[in-house]
């Protein structure tokens, strides 16, 4: 599919409707990644956070399907994302690192920044440190999670 959209280098939209099933970067924020997460949540609901790139929501899906594992591991509690996808603009008008994963700049790169109310950040932290196969960020002594 990865057609794209001028010079922008942003995907274009599915005309095929097996393609637009799959989730992509013009999927409705109400649009469920996984069980309990939806695309708003990684966007919290701005379209300037909107993924452009399909490798880009290919990430996202892996970040999810790991939030699943770790919302079950906590109880079922619900995972609340506190920043998701930042892109450039975003990432610089907040003060984020000029390299920071949440830029999702590059096939397999991204990150998430969630906790779980209620669960004591490093114990969370603590666990994906254990049981996420890549590099974790470590804000916990923020209350929260960067995976």
């Amino acid at each position: 599919m990865d057609q794209k959209l001028g010079t922008s280098g942003a995907t274009a939209k599915p005309t095929d409707p097996a393609q637009a099933q799959k989730f992509n970067p013009w999927s409705p924020f109400s649009y469920k990644i996984t069980p309990h997460i939806t695309y708003g949540e990684l966007t919290l609901g701005e379209e300037s956070r909107r993924f452009i790139k399909q490798y880009q929501c290919d990430t996202a899906v892996e970040l999810c399907r790991f939030l699943e594992k770790v919302r079950s591991q906590f109880g079922n509690k619900p995972i609340i994302i506190t920043s998701g996808n930042r892109p450039p603009k975003v990432n610089q008008s907040i003060g984020g690192a000029k390299n920071s994963e949440h830029l999702y700049s590059g096939p397999d790169v991204g990150a998430v920044d969630f906790y779980i109310k209620g669960v004591d950040a490093h114990v969370v932290q603590d666990w994906c440190d254990k049981n996420w196969p890549y590099s974790l960020g470590y804000g916990a002594d923020r209350g929260f999670v960067h995976l």
